[in-house]
């Protein structure tokens, strides 16, 4: 009877862990298929698409175009950049080429030369002034790829601190600014490297990376605040070095979505910190 009663216990053993194999097969299987889902639309990160949209804004020259301005600490898209700043990225962006150079003479007890309602200041050691004549065509190819729209008015902009561009009959005429701004020297650090890169069915690349700016031994978490990370900082003082995972543990997260045009490029939308 004993050995009746053992082989009806074994047999129940046998079929519990027959039942909870099969239930973890079920668990992993599902969990392969959920995170095939979620990854499905990621990309290289070093892919050419995704470095180049990348690159829309780079660290290349911090003292022009308000520096990293998508580097916030709230979001920032399109809409809210101001329509001086997009000509001024897409000026610095553009490849101007050979472009007609004019000379204008000073005006009279002043240190500027006037034509029209443009007025441009005389170039160092000199009584003229020095203007180069660039197509609008050229800027607005650049600013349609950045910002997937045309330039829509006729404002005058400054592509630097020191030089200020007008339009007339669809050519900009740019030169010395009448007045300009000094900036000193950037000392920041400026870190920056990507975390993935997903394209969405719906004509969206969306890259997240990590940002870092340092000045002074100090860590700050976007390019425009003065709130110092102070973990951040400590940790940073500890070792000195900045890597990979220095910057997934310290850096600030942002979502940067760029979006599909007709023509299969793509142009920026909005930059935000994730929370």
């Amino acid at each position: 009877m004993k050995k009746k009663n053992n082989s009806k216990s074994n047999n129940k053993n046998v079929d519990i862990i027959f039942i909870v194999l099969i239930i973890l097969l079920i668990i992993m299987t599902l969990t392969l298929i959920i995170i095939k889902i979620i990854n499905k639309d990621e990309i290289s990160t070093s892919s050419a698409k995704v470095q180049e949209l990348y690159n829309y804004f780079s660290t290349e020259d911090l003292n022009n175009c308000e520096g990293l301005f998508t580097y916030q600490d709230s979001k920032v898209d399109n809409k809210s950049v101001k329509a001086d700043l997009k000509k001024c990225l897409a000026y610095n962006k553009a490849t101007l080429g050979e472009v007609e150079t004019l000379t204008l003479k000073q005006k009279k007890k002043t240190e500027t030369c006037v034509q029209d309602d443009m007025t441009f200041r005389i170039d160092e050691d000199s009584s003229n002034c020095t203007v180069t004549k660039v197509s609008k065509d050229i800027i607005n190819k650049e600013y349609v790829k950045l910002f997937g729209e045309e330039i829509n008015d006729a404002e005058s902009f400054k592509p630097d601190n020191y030089h200020i561009c007008y339009l007339k009959d669809n050519e900009y005429y740019c030169g010395l600014a009448e007045s300009f701004t000094y900036t000193l020297g950037n000392d920041s650090s400026i870190y920056r490297v990507i975390k993935k890169a997903i394209e969405k069915s719906s004509g969206e690349v969306i890259i997240h990376d990590y940002f870092l700016k340092i000045n002074n031994n100090a860590c700050y978490n976007s390019y425009t605040t003065d709130t110092e990370n102070t973990e951040c900082t400590a940790n940073y003082k500890e070792n000195n070095k900045v890597d990979f995972n220095f910057m997934k543990h310290n850096g600030q997260l942002y979502k940067h979505t760029f979006k599909k045009a007709k023509d299969g490029s793509y142009y920026w939308v909005s930059s935000e910190p994730v929370k």
